[in-house]
């Protein structure tokens, strides 16, 4: 059977954007690990959504879509930014 899932399940790369159409797969993989940085400062810092949207002066509704990985339409400075405000 892993014979089988691993034939199904091969690796071309280590970006998983380039197996879906997205037009800059590299941006969107710096983005998802921004992305990741942001969550891993919210919990380091123990902050409820609520508490965390209100840092980052955005809607609670935002930071919710960007943790569920809903960031495309998000430029990357703007993610870098949130890391620079939680961060400080």
């Amino acid at each position: 059977m892993n014979a089988e899932l691993d034939t199904l399940l091969e690796i071309k790369s280590s970006n998983v954007y380039q197996g879906i159409e997205v037009n800059d797969t590299s941006e969107m993989q710096r983005k998802s690990q921004i992305v990741k940085d942001i969550t891993k400062l919210i919990h380091a810092r123990q902050l409820a959504h609520e508490d965390a949207a209100k840092l980052l002066q955005i809607e609670l509704s935002h930071l919710v879509r960007i943790k569920r990985g809903q960031f495309r339409e998000i430029e990357e400075q703007v993610l870098l930014e949130m890391v620079k405000k939680l961060s400080t």
